[in-house]
C-alpha cells in the first residue's frame, strides 16, 4: 500500500531542520486532496521533490525528497486548510523556526482532534520559546533561531508528540515530550525512524 503523507511529513520536516544530507522517502501516497503541506513548505522556502511517480492500487505514489532549507513565513488561508489539517502541527514548529511570522487562517476545527490540538500548540510552542497566539479562529506563530528548550504537554496526541519531537531534533534543542509514546498510534517506529534520520544527518 501507498505509504501515508501525514506520517512522512514529520519525517520530511526533521530532514529540513537537519544540518545536511537529504532524505528520501519511497512509495508516498501522493493525491492532490493529501499534500497541501507539500505547497506549504515551498512557499516557506523549501520544496519538496516528488520523484519516481507511479500507479498503486489505484492511487498515485511517488518518492518525497527533502534536505534542509531556509525557512520564511508565510500565510495559510481557510481555503487549503481542509489538505493538510493533520499537518498543522509539523508546519506549526516548523514556523517557529522561519524567518518572520506565519499565520494558518480559520484552524477552530484543531480544538476537537485527538486534543485542543490549537491550544495546546500555541502553549507548547510557548512552553519551548517560541512565541506563538491563538486570535480568534487563527494560530498565528513568530519564528527564532533560539534553540528550543521546555517541557511539551502532549495529552496523549499524537501529532503533538512527533511535531515536538521533529523540533527537538534542533541542535542545542532540550525538548522533554510528556508522551512520545502516543506516536505508535499512527507511526509505530517513528522514534527509531527519526534518531536514524538524525544521525544520517550529522555524518
Amino acid at each position: 500500500m501507498p505509504g501515508d503523507p501525514s506520517s512522512a511529513a514529520f519525517l520530511v520536516g526533521a530532514a529540513i531542520l537537519a544540518e545536511g544530507g537529504e532524505l528520501r522517502i519511497a512509495d508516498v501516497g501522493v493525491n492532490p486532496t493529501r499534500i497541501g503541506f507539500l505547497e506549504v513548505l515551498r512557499r516557506m522556502g523549501c520544496p519538496v521533490q516528488i520523484e519516481s511517480r507511479a500507479t498503486q492500487f489505484g492511487e498515485p505514489v511517488g518518492d518525497l525528497v527533502a534536505k534542509p532549507g531556509v525557512l520564511h513565513g508565510t500565510e495559510v488561508t481557510a481555503r487549503e486548510i481542509p489538505g493538510l489539517i493533520d499537518e498543522i502541527p509539523l508546519l506549526a514548529v516548523l514556523a517557529s523556526r522561519a524567518e518572520g511570522s506565519t499565520i494558518f487562517r480559520e484552524v477552530g476545527e484543531l480544538r476537537v482532534k485527538e486534543s485542543d490540538r490549537l491550544g495546546l500548540l500555541a502553549e507548547n510552542l510557548r512552553a519551548v520559546g517560541a512565541r506563538a497566539e491563538v486570535i480568534g479562529e487563527d494560530l498565528v506563530v513568530e519564528g527564532s533561531d533560539a534553540a528550543p528548550a521546555g517541557r511539551v504537554r502532549t495529552a496523549a496526541d499524537h501529532r503533538l508528540a512527533m511535531a515536538f519531537a521533529v523540533l527537538g531534533t534542533l541542535p542545542g534543542a532540550r525538548v522533554r515530550i510528556d508522551n512520545l509514546a502516543s506516536a505508535a498510534v499512527s507511526f509505530p517506529s517513528f522514534p527509531e525512524t527519526l534518531r536514524k534520520i538524525g544521525k544520517r544527518a550529522r555524518k
